[in-house]
């Protein structure tokens, strides 16, 4: 009488896991249809604007470009993409220019570590705070280079002799309060040294006076020095990324490595929108932003081309990190007498 009874609760465990079974998968489909039907429901303003606060030919420029290009190959959005230069007033006229698009979801700033702490700087009106993070694609690091045939061959060598004589060893990059000029506080900080920093106005011009003989290190992203690099001209000492690069520069070691371990800074390339765009909005935002990440020609033609660190956060993601990034940035400006205690 007992093999009926097995047989009976036998039968219905495996009714109960079927049924628990397509249930799950209904869910998960619904779910799936609700999602698309949600980015289906999102209808764009029109042609999109993708604002950039640089002029032609910069990083910014060319992150845009790149991404215009791939959402066009691939069909990302049924809109016409349209790059939109916007330079000037440390980044506040394309900054001011997407806070007055309030609501509309046509509208796409690129945004970069510097365009976080600039406002503070120059005390313009439209901060972070008064946008919509939409994601983020790349992370990116800079390079501390000096000319190849220099005598300083080493980072130890070249903070041992500005350690000797304080400012006669200087630093270009661009611009006052910028990530770089703040890199360059770090490694004063941290290596206990004191070069002097020199801005100027672009990287070329960086680049430029280095190789002029005018000043003793650049601090660039690989992309802007990767081609002095490879001709021999230049050569990268240290590297502010948590790990080593790849390619031409996977023998350039880490300020980690060398013993600088709280010099870590590393920029990004992100995108916001203007105030006011609805969670939808912002949800069709991130997942246009996702399929670029994982476009074969985003990663092969942007990331691999200029040697980046490919990292895709959603909008809360990049949201919570461009905190972390601004404290860090504040933090540093007050220790540089560039924003006030």
């Amino acid at each position: 009488m007992k093999k009926p009874i097995l047989f009976r609760v036998t039968l219905f465990c495996v009714l109960m896991i079927f049924l628990v079974g397509c249930s799950n998968k209904e869910n998960q489909t619904e779910k799936a249809s609700s999602n698309a039907k949600d980015k289906a429901e999102v209808k764009l303003d029109g042609n999109v604007e993708l604002i950039v606060p640089a002029s032609a030919g910069g990083g910014s420029d060319i992150n845009a470009r790149m991404l215009a290009e791939v959402i066009k190959e691939n069909k990302i959005v049924d809109k016409n993409i349209m790059v939109v230069n916007k330079p000037g007033g440390s980044t506040a006229i394309a900054n001011s220019y997407t806070f007055s698009k309030k609501g509309a979801n046509n509208t796409v700033l690129t945004w970069n570590s510097s365009q976080l702490i600039s406002p503070l700087l120059n005390n313009n009106d439209v901060t972070i705070d008064d946008l919509t993070p939409l994601g983020t694609l790349t992370l990116d690091s800079y390079l501390f280079v000096v000319k190849a045939d220099n005598k300083y061959q080493t980072l130890d060598d070249i903070v041992k002799a500005a350690k000797e004589k304080p400012q006669t060893i200087s630093i270009g990059g661009t611009g006052q309060g910028t990530e770089i000029h703040i890199l360059s506080h770090l490694i004063n900080k941290y290596g206990d040294t004191e070069f002097k920093y020199v801005p100027f106005d672009s990287d070329g011009e960086t680049i430029s006076s280095l190789l002029g003989g005018h000043i003793n290190v650049v601090l660039s992203n690989p992309n802007e020095v990767l081609s002095q690099i490879e001709a021999g001209k230049l050569k990268a000492l240290a590297s502010s990324s948590e790990e080593r690069l790849s390619g031409v520069l996977k023998d350039v070691p880490t300020f980690e490595e060398l013993g600088y371990g709280d010099i870590k800074l590393t920029s990004f390339r992100g995108y916001v929108g203007p105030p006011g765009m609805s969670e939808e909005e912002i949800a069709y935002w991130e997942d246009v932003l996702k399929q670029v990440h994982e476009a074969e020609k985003w990663q092969k033609d942007y990331i691999e081309k200029n040697d980046l660190q490919p990292r895709f956060m959603n909008a809360e993601e990049s949201k919570e990190f461009y905190k972390e990034v601004l404290n860090l940035y504040v933090e540093a400006s007050k220790e540089m007498g560039l924003i006030k205690k």
